[in-house]
């Protein structure tokens, strides 16, 4: 699997704010550390199956039944699969990348 820099740089990214979010807030801690990144995570995981499922076509006979019910004007737009097809991955990268970390820092914490 090809990683872009952005997926890095927003893991990295994320991981540092998690450290530091932990030692001004709180105490530093393995446990801690991984709440935190789940948090990331999980903002991370729901814009990214947002995108996936809008990508994957589900919404286009809707959309299109609302089109055609409400059409005022002639203009076309572009439908939800198009709009979400490649942008899910951005999302969806650093999410897998930091719930690994998660599950990293949360078995170090029971050694």
């Amino acid at each position: 699997m090809h990683l872009r820099k952005s997926t890095l740089f927003i893991s990295i990214g994320s991981l540092a704010i998690s450290f530091l979010w932990s030692i001004f807030f709180s105490t530093l801690t393995l446990v801690r550390v991984s709440d935190i990144l789940f948090l990331f995570t999980l903002f991370f995981l729901v814009i990214g199956c947002f995108l996936w499922v809008c990508s994957s076509g589900l919404f286009d006979f809707f959309q299109y039944s609302w089109k055609k019910t409400f059409r005022k004007t002639k203009e076309d737009y572009p439908i939800l699969s198009d709009i979400g097809r490649t942008s899910y991955r951005f999302w969806l990268e650093p999410a897998f990348i930091l719930f690994c970390l998660s599950l990293i820092f949360l078995g170090l914490s029971y050694l």
